[in-house]
């Protein structure tokens, strides 16, 4: 009588594996989902992503796709809405039987999607929102990210001030968790590091504000050395115009995190000479260091008109990881994938790197430069490149289960 029950018990627990399993090899196609916000604050980013997400497909089919099979992407259009991220990650899984879903957004809906992700056990390959609870307090085994999280990205910021002169800062930014968790990281980061920072000024916004006036003059009464912008999306295009009008640029040092082209006229809306941060890297810096990455910019431009912005180099490198664990694993069943992609070591645009089993981050350095108007482009590109390697600034292993709730599987 045990027996029997011990028999339909592990029957019930193995079987829905069993059935995703066959119906995965069954489909004709391998379908994989993109996720991202392509009508709210994070649009432009989006966009420039998924050319590159469209781009990488097409080269895996021009190479035979998967055993003969096709891959096919699917797009949904999450917003700036953690819900709707959420609900098109379930459904996604559920009817759609895709394998992998990529892509992200602001860290509320990234969470939240992650949830969805290990329900349906689907690997989450997140190359936009970055809080360090995505892979750390809220890791799980289906969660990868792919660009410097929060914590990395800090401190490595506040060993790269505290090795310049300026001591007095003002800080602008989005007012929601990762904005605060970034000034409250680098507070932390700072006093660990007996750097004599003081903050001048902390002026907040919502997200998707278009007018920064009242913003300006509080920053400029401030009087600081240097401010740092946290703020992204559209709302850094009209804090800088609004900003530059007030010749705030001309009174104090500059850092931000600029990680998308600005062409036309915001092109030259940007400071000449403002150190900037980018999680993905800048192109004609990688372009310039590995020729993986040369090739890519010129495809990318020729195809698209654009250059990619730092987004889009992290979601580009998740689909060459994405694939490579798919070969390592000999299947696109997204259980085996996701603990292929655990410690996986792959040639993207960044160079060889990895995925650390232990939160599923990628070894992503962190870069620094000045942002400078060159011939060659329409708006201003990194020169004197500083890359603070992950080693550095990633939390310890140890660390990163002490803060889960329970340890990943």
């Amino acid at each position: 009588m045990k027996m029997n029950i011990l028999k339909t018990f592990l029957l019930a627990c193995l079987l829905p594996a069993l059935l995703n399993t066959l119906t995965y090899a069954q489909e004709e196609t391998i379908k994989i989902g993109f996720v991202g916000d392509f009508s709210a604050v994070s649009k432009d980013y989006t966009s420039n992503m998924y050319n590159a997400a469209q781009m990488a497909v097409s080269e895996f089919n021009k190479a035979g796709g998967f055993s003969g099979k096709t891959i096919k992407l699917i797009r949904r259009d999450g917003g700036n809405d953690p819900q709707r991220h959420y609900d098109h990650t379930t459904t996604l899984g559920r009817k759609d039987k895709v394998v992998a879903i990529f892509g992200g957004a602001s860290t509320p809906c990234v969470l939240k999607a992650s949830i969805a992700s290990k329900a349906q056990q689907i690997p989450y390959l997140v190359s936009i929102g970055n809080s360090q609870s995505i892979v750390v307090e809220n890791g799980h085994p289906y969660v990868f990210l792919f660009q410097p999280n929060l914590w990395m990205e800090t401190k490595a910021f506040s060993i790269f001030v505290s090795l310049l002169p300026w001591q007095r800062y003002a800080w602008i930014g989005p007012d929601y968790s990762w904005g605060h968790g970034v000034l409250r990281n680098f507070k932390q980061h700072f006093e660990e590091i007996g750097t004599p920072i003081k903050w001048t000024t902390e002026a907040w916004h919502k997200v998707g504000t278009t007018d920064y006036v009242a913003v300006v003059q509080k920053i400029l009464d401030g009087n600081p050395d240097a401010l740092v912008i946290g703020s992204w999306g559209e709302d850094v295009r009209h804090f800088t115009a609004q900003a530059k009008s007030h010749g705030l640029f001309d009174k104090m040092a500059v850092f931000g995190w600029f990680t998308y082209n600005m062409t036309g006229d915001m092109g030259r809306m940007v400071p000449e000479g403002m150190w900037n941060l980018a999680r993905g890297g800048p192109f004609n810096h990688l372009a310039d260091k590995f020729p993986l990455a040369e090739r890519f910019v010129e495809k990318f431009v020729e195809q698209f008109g654009e250059y990619p912005n730092g987004y889009t180099i992290s979601c580009y490198d998740s689909l060459i990881a994405w694939r490579q664990a798919v070969k390592n694993a000999k299947s696109a069943n997204p259980i085996a994938v996701a603990k292929t992609l655990k410690g996986l070591t792959y040639d993207g645009l960044r160079g060889i790197s990895f995925i650390r089993a232990v939160d599923g981050q990628m070894n992503c350095p962190i870069y620094f430069g000045r942002l400078t108007f060159v011939s060659k482009y329409p708006f201003a590109v990194w020169k004197s490149v500083i890359e603070v390697q992950a080693k550095n600034t990633w939390l310890p292993g140890e660390e990163v289960l002490s803060r889960r709730t329970k340890p990943p599987s």
